[in-house]
């Protein structure tokens, strides 16, 4: 089965030196937790700051162009076109597969894909390869003597194949920055760079889970007068865990005989400020994803007179770094050398920036009128039909033709005027 039993064009790339070693996780941290590859995806701000960057990203269509400027028009005919704009493969639409591209980037580090080319060598699909099946390696390229990227892919069963870097679209995020694989792939930021940060929001969210279930009391110690056996001690134990310890029992008066005494030894929440902790870890991760506050239902300072430029904040400032890299990527892994020069691949920010229904209608109509889009153009981005006449560009108030403007005719004259002329000439 593709791609294990394709057709080889060329030798076997020669392995020089094993270098990616397996990862087989990190010790604790100071907080206690282990940060694994999964476990950071399960805090509530992690996931909420992905979710937020890769949808914002997924829902931008990304378009293919010639050449810049006012030449500029889409690719329509280039294979890569629909590819990256409908469906990069069969079983997923281009907004499933580029919200899977950044939740890998930002959750592990790395997402890759097989180019999958059809008998005449064009690309008609991108086959997405899960992350723990993929480990990229360094080798010695046997006819120029450099050293290239190589990757070797497992399936369930077993199977593996080796890749060469342009046979695989590889989205990366922060690079390695130091040791033998020095830019060899992108690393997962909360076990490499954040995972001190990362395991205390993940021991305070432990803490609170635990506090509930246990009703947030009686974590301590009964001491007794009389000596009790290991037996007795058990079952005072047993006795006091059923009748006062769970979220439903919170709340509830101890009574203890025998002349019992209750020491508490742990704080509690007020003490502990775990609201104040918890909220201290969604800032710094949500400062980290650079997620602005508003955008992961952080209201609590919210004034609401400035949240569209937050939002035009989070696209300058949180989506562009991303949107920049994925067309830097395509370009480079998806397109040859000299369709570089000019074919390039952009995304169409329209959806993001497109504001509020007043500012919206006071754009186009200022455009209009200064000649900068035509009338149809104009009832495009609000989804209108275009209208016979509309495709000409104006100037000023007026609303004068911009080709009638530039060769100084004024606005051809209609025929009412004439009309009415003649009207008042048979009356009079």
């Amino acid at each position: 089965m593709w791609p294990f039993s394709r057709k080889e064009s060329r030798s076997e790339p020669t392995f020089d030196q094993w270098q990616n070693i397996p990862f087989f996780g990190y010790g604790p941290t100071s907080a206690g937790v282990t940060v694994t590859a999964e476990n950071p995806i399960t805090h509530h701000t992690v996931f909420s700051c992905i979710n937020v960057i890769a949808e914002g990203v997924a829902m931008l269509p990304l378009n293919l162009y010639r050449e810049r400027g006012p030449n500029r028009k889409p690719a329509t005919d280039h294979p890569l076109y629909e590819l990256l704009l409908t469906s990069p493969c069969p079983h997923m639409t281009a907004f499933a597969f580029w919200k899977l591209v950044l939740f890998e980037k930002l959750h592990y580090g790395n997402h890759y894909s097989l180019k999958v080319p059809n008998d005449n060598g064009v690309l008609t699909e991108l086959h997405p390869v899960e992350n723990g099946c993929v480990q990229p390696f360094w080798y010695r390229d046997p006819i120029d003597k450099k050293r290239r990227r190589a990757y070797r892919i497992g399936t369930p069963d077993g199977a593996q194949a080796v890749f060469l870097e342009d046979e695989v679209f590889h989205v990366q995020n922060l690079p390695i920055l130091r040791g033998p694989d020095y830019g060899l792939k992108g690393v997962s930021v909360w076990q490499h760079y954040q995972a001190e940060t990362m395991g205390g929001a993940l021991a305070t969210n432990e803490f609170a889970n635990a506090s509930f279930a246990n009703g947030a009391s009686l974590s301590g110690m009964i001491s007794v007068n009389a000596p009790l056996n290991s037996e007795q001690g058990r079952e005072a134990r047993k006795l006091v865990q059923e009748t006062y310890a769970g979220a439903s029992k919170a709340g509830k008066i101890g009574v203890f005989g025998n002349d019992a005494k209750f020491f508490p030894m742990s704080m509690d929440a007020q003490k502990s400020q775990l609201l104040e902790s918890r909220k201290f870890d969604r800032s710094v991760i949500a400062g980290i994803l650079r997620v602005t506050a508003h955008l992961i239902n952080d209201l609590e300072r919210g004034t609401f007179s400035n949240v569209e430029h937050l939002d035009l904040a989070h696209y300058k400032h949180c989506l562009t770094p991303h949107l920049t890299d994925l067309c830097q990527t395509v370009a480079k892994d998806l397109l040859t050398p000299e369709e570089r020069r000019t074919i390039y691949a952009e995304h169409d920010p329209t959806l993001l920036l497109m504001g509020d229904q007043k500012t919206l209608g006071e754009v186009l109509e200022k455009a209009v009128q200064n000649g900068r889009m035509t009338p149809n153009e104009a009832r495009a981005v609000t989804n209108l039909p275009p209208l016979p006449g509309g495709d000409e560009l104006y100037i000023n108030s007026a609303s004068v033709p911009l080709r009638l403007a530039a060769a100084g005719k004024p606005e051809p004259p209609t025929d009412q005027p004439a009309k009415k002329e003649n009207a008042d000439a048979a009356t009079a």
